[in-house]
């Protein structure tokens, strides 16, 4: 089991989890489960509507409402109502939200350089390749 590929990826994803989650509480510890993913999101797209986030974060749309009702609470995030309906609001990071956001891409940064050590360049790209191949055929095997 231990040498298996779906133990890898689940033991890889859960440490490295936990890795981040544990410098997130150190650096960042207002921030809740599921607010750093759709900072992270907003940081590469700007101006989203809720369902772009969700399909983005592979977070479920009745997930995600809750989440984004304590970022605009906390002043993360502003939404803005399109057709007069809150469902299609296009959802942008404030100030704060971006000022948060630098430092998220900072612990991802390092994060990563921590998780990759002993890799080369070379290796890190081929499982950046190997990875975007499983995301893909896991995604058309979800739909």
């Amino acid at each position: 089991m231990e040498d298996s590929l779906h133990y890898m990826l689940l033991s890889a994803q859960t440490l490295f989890q936990k890795s981040f989650l544990l410098s997130l509480a150190r650096e960042i510890p207002e921030l809740l489960p599921g607010q750093p993913k759709v900072i992270d999101y907003l940081m590469s797209h700007p101006a989203s509507f809720q369902r772009e986030i969700a399909e983005g974060c592979l977070i479920e749309p009745a997930t995600l409402c809750p989440i984004l009702e304590k970022m605009e609470n906390a002043g993360l995030i502003r939404r803005e109502k399109t057709d007069g309906n809150r469902k299609n609001s296009v959802v942008s990071l404030t100030d704060l939200g971006r000022k948060n956001g630098k430092k998220l891409r900072n612990l991802f940064l390092k994060a990563e350089q921590e998780a990759c050590e002993g890799l080369s360049a070379e290796e890190k790209e081929q499982l950046l390749r190997g990875l975007m191949q499983i995301r893909e055929n896991c995604r058309r095997e979800c739909k």
